[in-house]
């Protein structure tokens, strides 16, 4: 049997240049209330593959979605519906699950155009012009009515017992055997219990879902047109059983590892603390609220909701009372004493605890506690242990938290959450009164509840709405709205065990591990004439406008394009040692013509005219972007390819993979480059003091994936008064550029006046004269003699980089002998001089020093 899921197959068969994969109809995309992420797209189109194939009621009739938590399988499942109703004539779904608690969601999702939930579109269903109506009951017409959608939502427990328990009037085998019906099961992993149960004993729960297993089956059977679309983000593979059953089913796959890399989730950081219960709470709250002000502060809407989670009903009503009773008796005193504490103990200023008790630190605590008393009472917290908890009105206040009206900020709870439990607004998960004997079935369930909390909370920020993460790579306090936290207790058996947990779930977790480095201007610099009066010189940037986008080398996409024929590669397992098939290889001109452009052009949805005119407003159709020398027209692909080896060996689907690596090459480059500024030739001067000042590098302490010559280090400048930082924090190569002008500096003193070497730390920046790239570079070198004032550009660059960044030194060494470049300066004569690279390369280390002493020596 292939060890391959259904999911891959699909995938493959979508790359054979033969094959023309299917587009997701406007009838779903318009029918839809929000917009299909580029993975949910792909899960549908990988559906609708299988449901078009003239063999679709035999090996296509039992599919199965596995995706993550929070991935949206139900607008998937939405898409589903519309398909199967439109294409195959489907009127009749049987929606099942295990909970009477999702039952309810699951309505507000599918029929309740009023909910915030609903997933259709908000004016209504309409196809073809025709208003399309959802009917909910709970048997199905003998006749039914055009353009309707009848719906029944059940449990498969109820279901179970309507099937093999018939009554009048009532869902029956007899009654559905004529009908056409589509069974929709949400957390499908409880009707496997049968598959998974393999020879052992099973015990009295497991035979009563032996038995679901079996109705769900039958009713399959029933009709050849009948269909059982799954949907879970829990099934393992790793058991035989399930994979023999499934193995041809999963239609499409989203694991959680893949969607927490992506950036559709949360960062989860665990925080680890022996504290008692009290001061668990209470730090919790605090960082709750610290949310909450940065959001405002921000103009971001956020109510960050937290969950104290206990293992017994017990010990979760004591911890709600206690604390009630802690908000409520909160003084001033307390908290600035909570604070000074906190101070002393987290001083690590890149914690999650310095920042947040740093805050406090600096705000009027005397509205900080009435902000928490009003914020934190009776009536804005939930608890979720109570016997009639999940009832109707219950479940619908714990699955619209994220709304303005509901004010609930906290929810005491034992474990009755882990499933249909949809909340975006969940930052902090806090273990209470749990010991360090936790099983893996414990740490297995919290890993599932740590999962559903990671999903990402979308909000609204600089007049964007993203739902990504964007602050992975800025130093921004707001990464802590792009955060779960899961304060729970330092001991390294649970520990372990609860990691073990979460790399099974496929869950990331990151370490608070970070070193903050900062790095001061010297005082005596700031004192200096040329710092307090001095300037740095910048180009001026102008807006682009559509007629400067008029052929690719407007967006700086080459028209000869270079690409390596994939040679195969072999490494043995335990070894870094790889052989590649031949090293000797000669170039040839790829042959394109139109066919293998448009299969292309397919495959990218960038290339829909729609949203390609966006981006290139001089094209008036898709035949003159393909056919015009302006555009694809006037492209050269040039293939480098192993003696032995010519185009003509290539095959369709290798040349159509090349072909696709341009198109991916010129999509990046028009987005990147459409609408931006214009560089001029017109240099003015920007105070000192506006762009040199103290800056923080944020470093993390893990650091496996990084090679040591890229890791940054502070090194003590405080002794060269030639260096205006107390400190270079720089990575091997710009340390040994330092090390260079430390050797010249004699030199350059005797020659100048002022000789200063400036960290450019992503402050000046300059743009490509007439072009629309811009970078900054690494170091500027300011140097006067009794004529002039020189600025000088210089730019450490690894050998890995000297190929792209080609054109910045083309820019550098353009700024001595461009006649247009026109200086913008009061009473003093400046020069711009630009410096080849520095690299590690012998022979280009050479060049740039005669360019060096040439320039300025």
């Amino acid at each position: 049997m292939s060890n391959e899921i259904l999911h891959s197959r699909i995938q493959e068969r979508f790359n054979d240049i033969f094959e023309n994969p299917p587009e997701v109809p406007n009838y779903i995309v318009d029918n839809l209330r929000h917009e299909l992420r580029p993975y949910q797209e792909q899960a549908l189109r990988q559906f609708i593959y299988t449901q078009r194939s003239d063999t679709a009621d035999i090996a296509f009739n039992h599919l199965l979605f596995h995706m993550a938590t929070g991935s949206g399988k139900t607008l998937v499942l939405a898409g589903t519906i519309l398909f199967l109703f439109k294409e195959k004539g489907h009127q009749n779904f049987i929606f099942f699950v295990n909970s009477d608690a999702i039952i309810k969601k699951t309505y507000d999702n599918l029929t309740n155009t009023g909910s915030s939930k609903y997933l259709f579109r908000k004016d209504g269903i309409v196809i073809d012009g025709e208003q399309i109506t959802i009917q909910v009951v709970d048997v199905f017409p003998a006749n039914p009515a055009e353009n309707t959608i009848y719906l029944k939502l059940t449990t498969i427990q109820k279901l179970h017992m309507d099937l093999t328990n018939p009554r009048e009037n009532g869902l029956t085998y007899e009654s559905l055997e004529n009908t056409k019906i589509v069974l929709l099961a949400d957390e499908a992993h409880h009707i496997n219990v049968l598959t998974r149960s393999d020879k052992r004993k099973l015990n009295t729960k497991e035979k009563q879902e032996r038995t679901w297993e079996y109705t769900v089956s039958k009713l399959l059977r029933l009709n050849q047109e009948n269909r059982l679309l799954e949907f879970t983000a829990t099934i393992d593979l790793t058991k035989d059983a399930l994979f023999h059953k499934y193995s041809d089913k999963i239609v499409y796959q989203y694991d959680l590892k893949r969607f927490m890399t992506d950036g559709y989730s949360k960062n989860v950081v665990l925080l680890r603390a022996n504290e008692d219960d009290q001061t668990k709470m209470l730090h919790a709250m605090l960082l709750s609220q610290y949310r909450k002000y940065l959001a405002k502060e921000n103009d971001i809407d956020l109510k960050p909701i937290i969950l104290f989670k206990s293992n017994k009903i017990a010990i979760s009503k004591n911890a709600n009372q206690s604390f009630l009773s802690l908000v409520e008796n909160l003084t001033i005193q307390q908290l600035e004493k909570i604070i000074q504490n906190g101070l002393a103990i987290y001083q690590n200023k890149m914690s999650i605890w310095h920042k947040m008790f740093n805050y406090y630190s600096k705000v009027n605590l005397e509205q900080v506690v009435r902000d928490l008393q009003w914020d934190f009472t009776k009536e804005t917290i939930l608890n979720a242990n109570e016997q009639n908890f999940l009832s109707e009105s219950n479940a619908l206040l714990l699955n619209t938290l994220e709304e303005p009206d509901n004010p609930i900020r906290a929810i005491f709870a034992v474990a009755k959450l882990n499933e249909g439990w949809d909340v975006l607004n969940l930052f902090d998960i806090v273990r209470i009164s749990e010991g360090a004997t936790s099983t893996k079935t414990t740490t297995d369930s919290e890993a599932q509840l740590i999962g559903r909390g990671a999903r990402y909370y979308p909000f609204e920020y600089n007049g964007e709405k993203s739902y990504q993460r964007r602050f992975d790579d800025k130093a921004s306090d707001l990464k802590v709205i792009e955060t779960l936290h899961y304060h729970t207790i330092n001991e390294n058996a649970y520990i372990k065990n609860l990691e073990k947990s979460l790399e099974s779930a496929n869950i990331q977790v990151k370490e608070d591990k970070y070193e903050r480095l900062e790095a001061k201007v010297k005082p005596q610099i700031r004192k200096m004439d040329f710092f307090k009066n001095g300037k740095i010189y910048i180009n001026k940037v102008v807006p682009t406008t559509d007629d400067d986008y008029k052929s690719f080398k407007d967006y700086n996409v080459s028209t000869t394009f270079e690409v390596d024929f994939e040679s195969s590669i072999e490494k043995y397992f335990g070894s870094k040692v790889e052989t590649y098939s031949g090293t000797k290889r000669h170039e040839e001109k790829l042959p394109i013509n139109r066919h293998l452009l448009q299969k292309a052009i397919q495959r990218n949805k960038f290339y829909r005219f729609s949203t390609l005119k966006k981006y290139v407003p001089s094209i008036s159709s898709m035949k003159e972007f393909i056919e015009s020398p302006n555009f694809l027209g006037g492209i050269s692909i040039i293939v480098s390819l192993p003696i032995g080896i010519t185009v003509n060996n290539i095959t369709p689907i290798q040349k159509l993979k090349i072909v696709d690596k341009f198109l991916a090459y010129a999509e990046k480059n028009i987005k990147n480059n459409f609408m931006k500024m214009r560089g001029t030739p017109i240099f003015e001067g920007v105070s000192f003091p506006e762009l040199i000042d103290d800056y923080v590098v944020e470093i993390s302490k893990v650091s496996n994936n990084i090679h040591m010559n890229e890791v940054k280090k502070p090194r003590n400048m405080r002794d060269h008064d030639w260096f205006i930082y107390d400190k270079a924090i720089v990575n091997g190569l710009e340390d040994d550029f330092i090390n260079f002008i430390n050797n010249y500096i004699d030199e350059l003193k005797e020659r100048y006046n002022n000789v200063y070497l400036i960290r450019n730390e992503r402050k000046v920046k300059v743009v490509e004269i007439n072009g629309t790239r811009g970078f900054m570079p690494d170091f500027l070198l300011y140097l006067k003699d009794k004529n002039y004032t020189y600025q000088v550009f210089l730019e450490p660059k690894g050998e890995n980089l000297l190929k792209q960044d080609e054109w910045k030194q083309e820019f550098l060494l353009s700024l001595s002998d461009n006649p247009n470049i026109e200086i913008l300066t009061e009473n003093e004569s400046v020069r711009l001089i630009g410096i080849k690279f520095y690299t590690n390369n012998t022979d280009l280390k050479n060049e740039f020093r005669e360019d060096f002493i040439k320039k300025l020596l």
